[in-house]
């Protein structure tokens, strides 16, 4: 019974970031946060097509991790991560792309194209932050 609970917590979970993952803002900002600060997950988004190799997929997963790492931590520690109203969006999508990583370090080593759709969601969710990082930036007097 506990098991059947977690998988249906689980499931619960991965669609509902689906659909906030689905949902688009009035203004894409994401462009202009990657390039702002650096950040490589679109980049890793287009090589995702032609990688055939495991260590390929790793070298890309490793980009994917230190964009994450700079913006959540941005995103949390920023002063809108408190009152905003999405904060359990944000905590979901954190889940969701831990999820992710797990899938990602089981499946990769017997299927390349598993790791590689778990790749592709992965960087939808950094999307996701980076662009929630742009919104910010552009209405930061009114989170102060």
């Amino acid at each position: 019974m506990s098991g059947v609970s977690v998988g249906l917590f689980i499931y619960w979970i991965r669609y509902t970031c689906q659909l906030i993952l689905s949902a688009k803002s009035a203004r894409d900002y994401t462009r202009d946060v990657a390039a702002a600060n650096d950040l490589r997950f679109l980049e890793v988004q287009q090589e995702l097509a032609q990688v055939r190799e495991r260590f390929e997929l790793d070298t890309l997963h490793s980009k994917l991790e230190n964009d994450y790492r700079l913006l959540t931590y941005l995103l949390v520690h920023g002063p809108a991560f408190e009152a905003n109203g999405d904060r359990l969006e944000q905590i979901m999508l954190m889940l969701n792309f831990r999820l992710l990583k797990t899938y990602y370090a089981v499946t990769c080593p017997i299927s390349v194209s598993n790791g590689k759709r778990a790749l592709l969601e992965m960087t939808q969710v950094v999307g996701y932050f980076a662009n929630r990082m742009g919104e910010r930036s552009a209405y930061a007097p009114v989170y102060r």
